[in-house]
């Protein structure tokens, strides 16, 4: 995929909402994450389930990557779940606290795909995380010389 490809994605009618928690580990790893991308977005592969997360400052969509769909001559995937944090991030009381969420779904009977997202997704996240430091390690060299102007 080049710079320039724009991918789309499907929000189906809301089927169901319900307010929950998402894991401190979770939220605060996904927004570290977010940081290090020059983008307001990133995609995370969730192999496990083959679902695909795309996480933007305030939301969370998980796409059904076997799901397609066709409006008006565009195709795009489905997005299954969402997950909206009901706090900013300066409104928490501390890097544990848990962030309460509203957790859409778009499909009935997707409350056992939320309770593998609880998990999968946060190991989906600590791969890219490990790629990333390990890439960060293993290619940096750094000589510290001195100016010497004399």
């Amino acid at each position: 995929m080049t710079a320039h490809d724009t991918q789309s994605f499907f929000t189906p009618d809301e089927f169901f909402c319900k307010k929950t928690q998402v894991l401190s580990q979770t939220y605060n790893l996904a927004h570290i994450l977010l940081n290090r991308s020059q983008s307001k977005h990133i995609f995370v592969p969730i192999r496990s389930m083959q679902y695909l997360a795309i996480v933007e400052k305030n939301t969370f969509w998980f796409v059904d990557s076997l799901a397609y769909a066709v409006r008006k001559n565009e195709g795009g995937r489905l997005i299954r779940i969402s997950w909206h944090p009901l706090l900013k991030v300066n409104q928490r009381e501390g890097l544990t606290q848990n962030m309460e969420c509203r957790v859409v779904f778009y499909g009935e009977d997707m409350e056992h795909i939320q309770n593998r997202l609880n998990s999968e997704f946060y190991q989906s996240m600590l791969q890219i995380d490990q790629r990333h430091r390990s890439s960060i390690n293993t290619n940096s060299k750094i000589s510290i010389l001195p100016l010497g102007l004399g």
